[in-house]
Protein backbone atom coordinates (compact mmCIF):
# COMPACT_ATOMS: atom_id res chain seq x y z
CA UNK A 1 0.00 0.00 0.00
CA UNK A 2 3.40 2.10 0.50
CA UNK A 3 4.42 2.10 -2.78
CA UNK A 4 1.48 2.55 -4.71
CA UNK A 5 1.23 5.77 -2.35
CA UNK A 6 4.56 7.19 -3.58
CA UNK A 7 3.68 6.24 -7.28
CA UNK A 8 0.49 7.83 -7.01
CA UNK A 9 2.18 11.44 -6.20
CA UNK A 10 5.02 10.89 -8.29
CA UNK A 11 2.57 10.99 -11.25
CA UNK A 12 0.70 14.11 -9.87
CA UNK A 13 4.07 16.11 -10.11
CA UNK A 14 4.26 16.73 -13.78
CA UNK A 15 0.96 17.20 -14.52
CA UNK A 16 0.56 19.85 -11.43
CA UNK A 17 4.22 21.71 -13.51
CA UNK A 18 2.74 21.34 -16.56
CA UNK A 19 -0.52 23.32 -14.94
CA UNK A 20 1.92 25.75 -13.81
CA UNK A 21 3.81 26.32 -16.90
CA UNK A 22 0.39 26.87 -18.91
CA UNK A 23 -0.82 29.54 -16.44
CA UNK A 24 2.79 31.30 -16.05
CA UNK A 25 2.91 31.21 -20.04
CA UNK A 26 -0.32 33.30 -21.16
CA UNK A 27 1.03 36.53 -22.75
CA UNK A 28 -1.46 39.43 -22.21
CA UNK A 29 -2.49 41.16 -25.28
CA UNK A 30 -3.09 44.56 -24.87
CA UNK A 31 -5.11 46.66 -28.22
CA UNK A 32 -2.64 49.81 -29.47
CA UNK A 33 -4.05 52.81 -28.22
CA UNK A 34 -5.50 54.94 -31.09
CA UNK A 35 -5.95 58.89 -30.89
CA UNK A 36 -8.63 60.04 -33.50
CA UNK A 37 -6.82 63.30 -35.71
CA UNK A 38 -7.73 66.53 -34.01
CA UNK A 39 -10.85 68.08 -35.69
CA UNK A 40 -10.89 71.34 -34.05
CA UNK A 41 -11.55 74.07 -36.94
CA UNK A 42 -9.60 76.84 -37.35
CA UNK A 43 -10.71 80.26 -35.70
CA UNK A 44 -12.70 82.66 -38.00
CA UNK A 45 -12.93 86.24 -37.34
CA UNK A 46 -15.94 88.16 -38.49
CA UNK A 47 -16.18 91.56 -39.16
CA UNK A 48 -18.95 93.63 -38.96
CA UNK A 49 -19.18 96.17 -42.16
CA UNK A 50 -19.32 99.82 -40.92
CA UNK A 51 -22.10 101.81 -41.46
CA UNK A 52 -21.48 103.97 -44.58
CA UNK A 53 -20.91 107.50 -43.95
CA UNK A 54 -21.64 108.80 -47.50
CA UNK A 55 -25.18 110.40 -47.99
CA UNK A 56 -26.49 110.39 -51.73
CA UNK A 57 -28.81 113.35 -52.06
CA UNK A 58 -31.58 113.37 -54.96
CA UNK A 59 -30.68 114.30 -57.96
CA UNK A 60 -32.68 117.09 -60.18
CA UNK A 61 -32.70 115.46 -63.34
CA UNK A 62 -31.60 117.59 -66.37
CA UNK A 63 -33.77 119.95 -68.01
CA UNK A 64 -34.15 119.09 -71.72
CA UNK A 65 -33.93 120.79 -74.67
CA UNK A 66 -36.48 123.39 -75.50
CA UNK A 67 -38.77 122.00 -78.41
CA UNK A 68 -40.94 124.07 -81.23
CA UNK A 69 -44.03 122.64 -79.63
CA UNK A 70 -43.48 124.00 -76.24
CA UNK A 71 -42.01 127.55 -77.50
CA UNK A 72 -45.25 130.04 -78.26
CA UNK A 73 -43.57 132.44 -80.63
CA UNK A 74 -45.02 136.27 -80.84
CA UNK A 75 -43.84 139.52 -81.69
CA UNK A 76 -45.31 142.92 -81.81
CA UNK A 77 -44.09 143.87 -85.31
CA UNK A 78 -43.00 147.15 -83.86
CA UNK A 79 -39.17 147.70 -85.16
CA UNK A 80 -37.04 150.02 -84.39
CA UNK A 81 -34.36 151.55 -86.76
CA UNK A 82 -30.87 151.98 -86.85
CA UNK A 83 -28.19 152.48 -90.18
CA UNK A 84 -30.93 151.56 -92.31
CA UNK A 85 -32.33 148.45 -90.47
CA UNK A 86 -34.96 147.87 -88.80
CA UNK A 87 -35.11 145.38 -85.69
CA UNK A 88 -37.91 143.40 -84.30
CA UNK A 89 -37.64 141.47 -80.95
CA UNK A 90 -39.20 137.92 -80.98
CA UNK A 91 -40.50 136.21 -77.59
CA UNK A 92 -39.95 132.75 -76.57
CA UNK A 93 -42.78 131.89 -74.11
CA UNK A 94 -42.46 127.83 -72.79
CA UNK A 95 -45.88 126.99 -72.56
CA UNK A 96 -45.34 123.26 -71.03
CA UNK A 97 -45.47 122.55 -67.50
CA UNK A 98 -41.25 121.69 -67.24
CA UNK A 99 -38.58 123.84 -67.38
CA UNK A 100 -36.26 123.67 -70.64
CA UNK A 101 -32.84 124.44 -71.84
CA UNK A 102 -32.10 126.33 -74.88
CA UNK A 103 -29.53 129.32 -76.18
CA UNK A 104 -27.55 130.70 -78.73
CA UNK A 105 -29.38 131.19 -81.90
CA UNK A 106 -32.85 130.36 -83.45
CA UNK A 107 -32.83 129.18 -87.17
CA UNK A 108 -34.43 131.65 -89.06
CA UNK A 109 -36.50 132.15 -92.52
CA UNK A 110 -38.64 134.93 -94.17
CA UNK A 111 -41.70 134.20 -96.11
CA UNK A 112 -43.73 136.56 -98.18
CA UNK A 113 -47.67 137.09 -97.46
CA UNK A 114 -48.43 134.31 -99.95
CA UNK A 115 -46.75 131.97 -97.74
CA UNK A 116 -43.34 131.76 -100.40
CA UNK A 117 -40.11 131.52 -99.13
CA UNK A 118 -37.86 134.86 -99.45
CA UNK A 119 -34.55 134.11 -100.85
CA UNK A 120 -32.53 135.58 -98.05
CA UNK A 121 -30.39 134.11 -95.32
CA UNK A 122 -30.24 135.03 -91.76
CA UNK A 123 -26.65 135.95 -90.40
CA UNK A 124 -25.87 136.02 -86.79
CA UNK A 125 -25.11 139.26 -85.10
CA UNK A 126 -22.05 138.95 -82.96
CA UNK A 127 -20.78 135.97 -84.06
CA UNK A 128 -16.86 135.43 -82.86
CA UNK A 129 -17.67 137.47 -79.64
CA UNK A 130 -18.35 136.07 -76.38
CA UNK A 131 -20.48 132.68 -76.82
CA UNK A 132 -23.67 132.25 -76.30
CA UNK A 133 -25.52 131.86 -72.70
CA UNK A 134 -27.30 128.50 -71.91
CA UNK A 135 -30.53 129.66 -70.81
CA UNK A 136 -32.64 127.36 -68.54
CA UNK A 137 -36.64 128.83 -69.46
CA UNK A 138 -39.11 128.12 -66.68
CA UNK A 139 -42.69 127.26 -67.02
CA UNK A 140 -44.61 130.52 -68.28
CA UNK A 141 -41.01 132.53 -68.81
CA UNK A 142 -39.87 133.39 -71.92
CA UNK A 143 -36.30 134.08 -73.88
CA UNK A 144 -36.59 136.59 -76.34
CA UNK A 145 -33.78 137.24 -79.45
CA UNK A 146 -33.97 140.27 -82.41
CA UNK A 147 -34.65 139.94 -86.21
CA UNK A 148 -32.93 142.89 -88.01
CA UNK A 149 -34.14 143.55 -91.54
CA UNK A 150 -32.79 146.24 -94.01
CA UNK A 151 -35.45 148.81 -95.09
CA UNK A 152 -33.09 150.54 -97.29
CA UNK A 153 -31.41 149.23 -100.88
CA UNK A 154 -27.90 150.08 -100.73
CA UNK A 155 -27.07 148.77 -104.05
CA UNK A 156 -29.93 150.64 -105.48
CA UNK A 157 -28.48 153.50 -104.41
CA UNK A 158 -30.69 153.76 -100.84
CA UNK A 159 -34.25 153.37 -102.13
CA UNK A 160 -36.47 151.71 -99.70
CA UNK A 161 -37.05 148.00 -99.66
CA UNK A 162 -40.11 146.35 -101.63
CA UNK A 163 -39.71 143.06 -100.59
CA UNK A 164 -42.62 142.35 -98.25
CA UNK A 165 -42.24 139.80 -95.01
CA UNK A 166 -45.66 137.97 -94.01
CA UNK A 167 -44.14 135.24 -91.58
CA UNK A 168 -40.89 134.25 -90.26
CA UNK A 169 -40.17 130.56 -89.47
CA UNK A 170 -38.22 129.15 -86.60
CA UNK A 171 -35.87 126.46 -85.48
CA UNK A 172 -35.22 126.11 -81.99
CA UNK A 173 -31.22 125.45 -81.36
CA UNK A 174 -30.45 122.10 -81.69
CA UNK A 175 -33.45 121.49 -83.05
CA UNK A 176 -34.73 120.66 -86.97
CA UNK A 177 -38.59 121.20 -86.22
CA UNK A 178 -39.75 124.50 -87.01
CA UNK A 179 -42.68 126.76 -86.01
CA UNK A 180 -44.17 129.74 -87.93
CA UNK A 181 -45.36 133.09 -86.62
CA UNK A 182 -46.94 135.31 -88.79
CA UNK A 183 -46.39 139.54 -89.24
CA UNK A 184 -49.20 141.34 -86.80
CA UNK A 185 -51.10 142.86 -89.31
CA UNK A 186 -52.27 145.79 -87.07
CA UNK A 187 -48.42 147.25 -87.53
CA UNK A 188 -47.98 146.80 -91.20
CA UNK A 189 -45.49 144.08 -92.65
CA UNK A 190 -41.42 145.05 -92.44
CA UNK A 191 -39.66 145.45 -95.54
CA UNK A 192 -36.57 143.24 -96.79
CA UNK A 193 -33.95 143.41 -99.85
CA UNK A 194 -30.83 142.04 -100.09
CA UNK A 195 -29.57 138.88 -99.79
CA UNK A 196 -29.27 138.35 -96.06
CA UNK A 197 -31.06 139.93 -93.01
CA UNK A 198 -29.55 139.26 -89.09
CA UNK A 199 -30.46 137.54 -86.03
CA UNK A 200 -29.45 137.86 -82.90
CA UNK A 201 -28.41 135.57 -79.98
CA UNK A 202 -30.99 134.43 -77.43
CA UNK A 203 -31.63 136.67 -74.24
CA UNK A 204 -33.24 135.83 -70.75
CA UNK A 205 -36.56 137.07 -70.27
CA UNK A 206 -39.41 138.62 -72.34
CA UNK A 207 -38.67 142.08 -74.40
CA UNK A 208 -39.93 145.23 -73.37
CA UNK A 209 -42.09 146.01 -76.31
Amino acid sequence: MLVMRRIAVVALIPLAGIAALGCGSSVATTKPKTTSPSTTAPATTTTNPSPSTTSTAPTTPASHQCTASELQPSWPGIGNGASGTVFYVVDLLNSSAAPCVTGGYVGVSAYDPMGHLIAASAMREGTGLAPPQTLTVAPGASAHFTVGFPDVDEAAGGTACSVTVGALHLIPPNKTTEVQIATPISTGYPSLCGSSFMVGALQSGASSN
